[in-house]
């Protein structure tokens, strides 16, 4: 029987490929998987960018206080205006009659805001009518069911409040009260 040599060759270790020794996969290795692991992340950000943030958030954050001043006109006014939204056999027409003091507008803007997909927001403009409401003039594409920020405009006063359900066929009274003051 022949004894192994207590030592290995210098040669022979000399000769043993790089990608064989465990060290060199962890000293390149985890580097390089992070790399990738980033580019890949950033690839994920890129495709679904937010759009949470408006551009000109600083331009709406300067005009916040004239917004407030027409929701205090509205409640000075006591205005209020019940929204119903097209149902499947209204050809899409939404409809507001308003409710007050003061002299009503020609035209109102209904504006429907998503909390978090700003492409979904909608601007409808509604004429009044012979009847004293207010209609859009073609049929609209009611949004999807779910939380949205409903609020009707003019250039003196504005209505706002929160819709838990927006739903076709449904109505929404603005201004809504809170649960403090039912």
């Amino acid at each position: 029987m022949t004894a192994l040599p207590a030592r290995p060759d210098p040669a022979l270790i000399a000769l043993r490929p790089p990608w064989r020794e465990p060290l060199v996969w962890l000293v390149v290795g985890i580097p390089a998987l992070t790399v990738v692991a980033g580019l890949f992340t950033w690839w994920i950000a890129a495709q679904r960018a937010d759009s949470d943030v408006a551009d000109d958030h600083y331009r709406r954050g300067l005009a916040i206080n004239r917004v407030l001043q027409r929701d205090e006109t509205a409640r000075a006014l006591g205005l209020e205006a019940v929204i119903m939204s097209p149902a499947a056999t209204d050809a899409g027409v939404v409809q507001v009659r308003l409710q007050g003091a003061g002299p009503m507008p020609e035209i109102l803007i209904l504006n429907l805001s998503h909390p978090v997909q700003a492409a979904q927001d909608q601007h409808l403009t509604l004429t009044v009518q012979a009847d004293g409401s207010y209609r859009t003039q073609s049929g609209v594409s009611w949004p999807n069911a779910g939380r949205w920020a409903v609020s009707i405009d003019t250039p003196q006063w504005r209505l706002s409040g929160q819709a838990i359900r927006l739903e076709p066929g449904m109505s929404l009274r603005l201004p809504q009260q809170s649960d403090a003051a039912k």
